[in-house]
């Protein structure tokens, strides 16, 4: 199965504007191309970090989720800010609005929190995110871990696998760790299930890593 370059990123859960957005004042037009941006700079910064692209796809579904890929998304009466949502007493401690509304930054403090709680404490057996992924774990269900271990919402991530089956309906129930970046230029191989996923934000990876 196959999936041509820009389907990652146009399915109808990208192509849309969100309310966040256009309350701020965009239009659907800067609104869509603002989402997907959010969505390209999420997995840049994750494989950055080292992660795998499995783990990387499962924080922009953790992100759609929250904030709906919307950097001025504010919830819980204007205490939680940003793409992941950072609660001004939790892992948003000590950041301004306008850091956390800073997609960079805000992605940033979210991959301290995985380095935290997704690895450190895996190395302790006090964490599933990694053990998940490395036991062959679909995109989905990563997806569902990630939301209970690193966003810790109330609800323990509940509903987080079927945001991922919404935004990756080809790839959300591949096993993440066969989601490779393979040799060719922006195509993501996923191994065994011979799904191949073409993105020009890989293909900015792959150039800037040669």
């Amino acid at each position: 199965m196959k999936v041509k370059v820009p389907s990652l990123w146009e399915g109808s859960e990208f192509q849309r504007a969100t309310r966040y957005d256009l309350e701020a004042g965009l239009s659907t037009a800067q609104s869509i191309a603002q989402r997907v941006k959010n969505a390209n700079l999420i997995v840049v910064q994750f494989l950055r970090a080292g992660y795998p692209l499995g783990v990387a796809l499962a924080a922009v579904v953790n992100a759609r989720h929250e904030s709906d890929l919307s950097n001025y998304a504010a919830g819980d009466s204007g205490r939680s800010i940003g793409l992941f949502q950072l609660y001004d007493s939790g892992a948003g401690a000590g950041m301004t609005i306008e850091e956390r509304q800073d997609p960079k930054t805000n992605t940033k403090r979210i991959i301290e929190e995985t380095d935290i709680y997704g690895v450190k404490n895996y190395r302790d057996g006090r964490s599933d995110l990694m053990a998940a992924y490395d036991q062959g774990a679909t995109g989905a269900e990563v997806s569902l871990v990630f939301g209970r271990d690193i966003e810790r919402p109330a609800n323990a991530g509940a509903g987080r696998d079927g945001t991922a089956r919404k935004l990756f309906p080809l790839i959300a129930d591949v096993p993440a760790k066969t989601l490779t970046k393979a040799a060719t230029i922006g195509v993501v191989v996923a191994t065994g299930a011979s799904v191949v996923v073409a993105s020009g934000i890989l293909y900015w990876f792959w150039k800037r890593n040669q």
